[in-house]
């Protein structure tokens, strides 16, 4: 549910048919009124045809007071705030202050028209689309559908139903699944249209499949809906995710467009937004309600079994092409939702054991799963010594794993011959041969 909105001002028409929105939120129990000041010459005054006018702080004083009274007018409960910036970024205001009260929705208008690439976004828009750590609703006020002419659902006395006919992307991924859940509590839902987006198909056979497949699970939610009131359309396409995403919400005269920010291969990478869900934003001429989803990451650190060597050998291609010999080796992989992130391999030659192959994909590095992927291997191998090459800006990542520098002589013969071509010069290679005694039983 929707029980505090964020709703930041700069006193423009588009804002305040943006807060006109408001009232078409169900269930809302706070409006947070926000205008943010930049603070240099806030409180100097101005003459302008032999008068003094307001200064900057005084006028936003007024127009903020005004805001408050239409919504208040409208039944809305308001707590207006002044915030001077100081020459921060408003973006990084309006966001502190989201955190801090905790917040469930930012609403926001979309300003400005591109002559090429459509609606464009405004700055501070855009900012908090990208960085929000909540749920954002992006307004395109009514003018903005005048193109495509759209038949609303009017409630009262002819207002439009903001949630009457909802267009909801399905990709089937755990954000999605938590976003579904988030749209069955809301009330007033007339009619919901459950859009897939088929991204990919080789063959006839290939695409046939795929439309059954998505068909069945989106009947699946439909069976779901427990409310009889909401009329539900289950549509299946194939193409560019947010191009068809956008045209489909205009060809079924939707009133909103309801999607988590995340995707199903975007919220595993830990991306500030999902590239489909930035796109939507760009190109949308309706109302955008982009979900926030709470999801932890399921992360599980393991020994790969001998059939998943070929999908380690995928990985490895980024690094040196790297092979898994089943005979030999024991290799050791970070799983984030299922995906493959990050390997290390211990591999036995006739004089002992040999670390390498650690390799994190490049956006999943700097969440620590070299460390935990290594823990897991030394746990599990660590009852012999271990030996490694080691380049030598990761020297100290080694030590505090156990490992100790050592000299070229000290590493058994077949693990030594690996690096025969530094002709006894590994530091000018950039190498340190390495070693961890075993752990005492």
């Amino acid at each position: 549910m929707v029980k505090k909105i964020l709703l930041p001002t700069d006193f423009s028409e588009y804002a305040r048919m943006t807060a006109g929105l408001v009232s078409k939120m169900p269930d809302t129990g706070e409006v947070i009124l926000l205008h943010v000041l930049d603070g240099e010459n806030a409180s100097s005054r101005a003459w302008l045809g032999g008068q003094e006018t307001a200064s900057p702080r005084e006028y936003a004083e007024r127009s903020l007071h005004e805001e408050e009274e239409q919504l208040n007018r409208a039944g809305i409960p308001v707590r207006a705030k002044l915030i001077i910036g100081d020459g921060r970024d408003p973006v990084a205001v309006i966001l502190g202050l989201a955190r801090r009260e905790a917040v469930d929705l930012i609403m926001i208008g979309a300003r400005g028209k591109g002559l090429v690439e459509g609606l464009l976004l405004g700055s501070v828009s855009s900012g908090i689309l990208r960085h929000a750590t909540t749920s954002v609703l992006l307004a395109r006020h009514p003018s903005a559908w005048s193109r495509m002419k759209p038949v609303l659902s009017r409630e009262g006395k002819g207002e439009v139903s903001l949630f009457s006919r909802m267009l909801f992307p399905v990709d089937f991924s755990k954000p999605c699944d938590e976003g579904f859940a988030f749209l069955r509590s809301l009330p007033g839902i007339k009619e919901l249209v459950l859009l897939h987006v088929i991204t990919q198909a080789d063959t006839r056979e290939e695409l046939e499949e795929s439309i059954r497949n998505s068909y069945g699970e989106l009947q699946s939610l439909w069976r779901s809906i427990d409310d009889d009131q909401a009329r539900v359309t289950i549509l299946i396409r194939f193409g560019r995710p947010a191009e068809v995403i956008c045209e489909m919400a205009e060809k079924e005269k939707a009133t909103l467009i309801f999607m988590p920010r995340f995707g199903a291969s975007d919220f595993i990478r830990s991306l500030p937004i999902g590239s489909t869900a930035q796109e939507v934003a760009k190109r949308t001429r309706i109302p955008l309600f982009l979900f926030y989803p709470e999801i932890q990451l399921e992360v599980i650190t393991r020994e790969l079994d001998k059939e998943e060597f070929p999908g380690a050998e995928k990985i490895w291609r980024q690094f040196h092409q790297q092979t898994a010999d089943p005979e030999r080796d024991r290799v050791f992989g970070v799983l984030v939702e299922g995906t493959l992130v990050a390997l290390a391999r211990c591999r036995r030659h006739p004089g002992g054991l040999e670390v390498d192959g650690i390799f994190t994909l490049e956006e999943f590095r700097g969440r620590g799963y070299a460390r935990e992927v290594m823990e897991e291997l030394i746990s599990a191998c660590g009852r012999e010594p271990l030996y490694m090459h080691s380049t030598v800006p990761l020297v100290e990542f080694y030590r505090q794993l156990g490992f100790r520098e050592i000299g070229e002589d000290e590493l058994p013969p077949g693990i030594q011959a690996r690096f025969d071509f530094a002709m006894g010069e590994m530091e000018g290679s950039n190498v340190q041969p390495m070693t961890r005694p075993a752990d005492r039983a």
